[in-house]
């Protein structure tokens, strides 16, 4: 008879203990309901927050700029090359019917004399040097990109160097952050932790 009342009044105490668990629980929930409800809490911080934000629009502005430049030189470059490619051809195959010509021409006793010699002969120089002048271009504009590229680089070494040194900061700010909302919560849960743990010990029956 005494252990069928022992098996009753155990099941009881586990049930107000689950209960007190689930009381405990919810206080615990409303008070970080609570503490999400306050402004600027739980307010997420950035490391852009730590960064000169006029330095850092100016490096990407210098950035935008640096981009589309390297974007026009490309396509000068490619257009100068198409050029240099067409002088080329052009030079070569000139060249090939001059020396063909110039073969089979009955020439007079001096060829260095002769005015269709000398014309086909500066017709060819002007081709070379068209071709020159093309060749030179694709130089220029290769030394265009190459500075580009070295400016970009050294642009996005500056931008490492600002966010690491923001970084610091941020993770100081961030810890405290956490500190603040870890002692904000502490403040509101743990009144009602005791409020429940006075509960469950004086007022379970």
């Amino acid at each position: 008879m005494l252990k069928s009342l022992r098996v009753p009044e155990r099941l009881f105490r586990l049930a107000m203990w689950a209960v007190s668990a689930v009381f405990a629980w919810f206080l615990i929930g409303l008070g970080g309901k609570i503490v999400g409800e306050l402004p600027g809490v739980d307010k997420a911080v950035r490391i852009e927050q730590f960064m000169d934000a006029g330095a850092t629009a100016r490096r990407k502005a210098t950035r935008d700029s640096l981009a589309a430049l390297e974007r026009e030189h490309t396509a000068a470059r490619e257009r100068a090359q198409l050029a240099l490619t067409a002088a080329g051809n052009a030079y070569q195959a000139q060249r090939a019917s001059f020396e063909n010509w110039i073969q089979t021409r009955r020439a007079t006793v001096d060829p260095r004399q002769d005015p269709e010699v000398i014309a086909s002969t500066r017709a060819l120089d002007a081709l070379k040097a068209g071709e020159r002048e093309a060749q030179a271009e694709v130089e220029r504009l290769d030394a265009a990109l190459v500075a580009v590229a070295q400016a970009a680089t050294a642009e996005g070494e500056r931008e490492a160097e600002a966010q690491e040194e923001a970084r610091g900061r941020f993770r100081r700010a961030h810890a405290r952050q956490k500190a603040e909302v870890f002692g904000i919560r502490l403040a509101i849960t743990l009144p009602l932790l005791v409020l429940a743990g006075w509960l469950v010990a004086r007022k379970r029956k």
